[in-house]
């Protein structure tokens, strides 16, 4: 199994991707913005891990980029 997260502004965007999710096999869900910020913090995390340090700006710049204040 595999996740896609995609950010959906528009509204018409979000009916089309609602819709082919419909096809057998698929599911959506939404995310609040805590889910989110969660998600952009555990990248941050793990390319931590991977590289040895994550400078606090990028871990910052990473939750304002997922809560769209870039």
């Amino acid at each position: 199994m595999e996740l896609v997260i995609k950010d959906i502004k528009s509204r018409g965007d979000i009916k089309l991707f609602t819709e082919l999710a419909k096809r057998p096999g698929l599911k959506t869900a939404k995310l609040s913005l805590e889910e989110k910020e969660d998600i952009g913090l555990g990248k941050a995390i793990e390319k931590s891990r991977k590289g040895g340090y994550a400078p606090e700006e990028a871990v910052f710049a990473t939750l304002r980029k997922i809560q769209g204040k870039k």
